[in-house]
């Protein structure tokens, strides 16, 4: 497999004039002109075929041409233009991103902006060394001015003051920023936004204290409801596993009898009901395009386990006036376009027999959600689309079918333990947790969660049996991952869910 700088040496010998037929490149996909990532691509001669309808990517290495007809272009001269991209990360979340920008030809900084936890300083420190230039957040803004034509992405709510800032100077920034932050951020000032437009989430109590609690499901013993800790880690959400409504009850009593914390927490309605995530993109307000997500947040097959941020999920494209988009984020339009606001915009809902439910929105990049999305189905290159996304000329290229992602993890997160995996899957990993030495790919050690495996399919069985394919070809020490999904025997099955929206008539 070639290195990042092999990769990088071959796309400065085409901007020095070089043609293809003399660096090599694996696949082109002509359309009018030819593009690598969002660099234009413009022959001076013409000896390529005028379109082709199929995708836009380009991937060095190789000979050129579309699948099944390889075509060797020789003699014709390009010229690039790269794009810049600075990537502010608070836990590194957005580095895959950032690793196919740079494979696309692209000149990436990372600009971490640290953590509090000294214990894990260490490893943190490790996360994308030797593959990616990197500097502190400070540093970066303070020489602002120096990326004052990069587009700056923010891979998660964090850092909202230097995001605004950016902003407020005309910077280029997708992602972030003092609105995003608060949808997540602050859940009354969510609930109170989305319940203008007739959005409700099941019925909540807050207490701060486990005797007021106690007392109220005393009061409503006929009621399942489900523990959400205010603040804290996944795994403290917690589920009854009781079907029936009363013996849920109980079990809640129980755990809440044997916990320690005295932070506070809320009591939610448990719904019966499909769950999943509809998200829209904008551009200048105008929904551009929609996207639906079925994940399982249970780390163990069956879902057993602690729950995580997502164990995998499928990702399909659906129409912007399904009901499935206009009786969730469809009904927030108004706001939208009031903002005049370019970015995600989500929603994370039941769809139930008594109504349309609501948990949660973000209007982030979304894990597993968009490196599903972007590996799978999105027929651009990376780089054209965050481009495309900010001076308003985006339009939606994804391939209908399936994407599917799988989280690959480790038990006991160490440092230093090496990632083997063949070539031929290489396009399909995300990775958060890594850092290179010499010709070897490691664990940082800082998450349990170290890349995503991905992979396509024209249904939910055939994308999964290919995400499974990949994953089992990925190696490192103790790892893990959910072996199930496709199947139907577990309670959040994302083929009985897609059915069911199927049957219900909102997609």
């Amino acid at each position: 497999m070639a290195s990042v700088a092999q990769r990088r040496r071959t796309v400065f010998e085409l901007s020095r004039g070089k043609t293809i037929g003399d660096v090599g490149v694996e696949r082109l996909l002509a359309v009018d002109f030819l593009r690598f990532g969002g660099i234009e691509l413009r022959p001076r001669s013409s000896c390529l075929p005028t379109r082709r309808s199929l995708a836009k990517r380009v991937l060095l290495r190789g000979s050129v041409g579309t699948r099944g007809a390889k075509r060797r272009v020789v003699g014709s001269t390009f010229h690039i233009r790269r794009m810049q991209f600075v990537f502010p990360t608070a836990f590194f979340a957005g580095l895959g991103f950032a690793m196919r920008l740079q494979e696309e030809g692209h000149d990436v900084v990372l600009a971490p902006c640290g953590i509090n936890d000294r214990r894990m300083e260490d490893r943190y420190a490790l996360i994308g060394n030797g593959i990616l230039p990197k500097q502190p957040l400070s540093d970066v803004m303070r020489d602002r001015e120096r990326y004052r034509d990069a587009i700056w992405v923010w891979d998660e709510n964090h850092s909202v003051r230097e995001n605004e800032l950016l902003r407020a100077e005309k910077f280029q920034v997708l992602g972030g920023g003092s609105w995003s932050d608060r949808m997540e951020h602050d859940r009354d000032a969510c609930l109170a936004f989305v319940a203008q437009y007739g959005l409700q989430p099941p019925p909540s109590c807050g207490f701060n204290d486990h005797a007021d609690a106690l007392r109220f499901l005393d009061a409503h013993p006929n009621t399942a409801y489900v523990f959400k800790p205010d603040r804290g880690e996944n795994f403290e959400t917690w589920l009854p596993l009781s079907e029936q409504d009363h013996d849920a009850n109980i079990e809640l009593r129980h755990h809440l009898q044997s916990l320690k914390s005295a932070s506070p927490f809320v009591l939610q309605e448990r719904k019966d009901g499909i769950e999943t995530n509809v998200e829209v993109w904008f551009v200048e307000g105008e929904p551009r395009f929609a996207f639906m997500t079925l994940e399982c947040k249970r780390k163990l097959a069956g879902d057993l386990g602690d729950l995580t941020g997502c164990a995998f999920d499928f990702a399909f494209t659906i129409p912007i006036d399904s009901r499935a988009v206009q009786e969730s984020v469809g009904r927030l339009f108004p706001t939208y376009r009031e903002m005049r606001y370019t970015g995600f915009a989500d929603a994370n809902v039941i769809f139930a027999k008594d109504g349309v439910w609501f948990f949660e929105k973000c209007e982030r990049f979304g894990y597993n959600a968009h490196p599903n999305l972007f590996w799978n189905l999105n027929r651009a290159p990376l780089g054209e689309t965050f481009r495309s996304l900010l001076d308003g000329t985006f339009v939606a290229d994804f391939a209908p079918g399936f994407g599917a992602s799988c989280s690959m993890y480790m038990d006991h997160q160490a440092p230093g333990r090496v990632i083997e995996y063949p070539d031929h899957v290489a396009q399909g990993l995300y990775f958060y947790d890594v850092y290179r030495e010499g010709d070897l790919l490691r664990t940082a050690g800082y998450y349990d969660n170290v890349l995503i495996a991905n992979a396509f399919g024209y249904t939910i069985q055939t994308a999964w049996d290919a995400v499974l394919e990949r994953a089992n070809a990925v190696k490192f020490s103790s790892r893990a991952f959910r072996v199930d999904g496709g199947g139907t025997e577990f309670p959040s099955s994302p083929l009985r869910r897609y059915e069911a929206f199927r049957a219900m008539g909102y997609v």
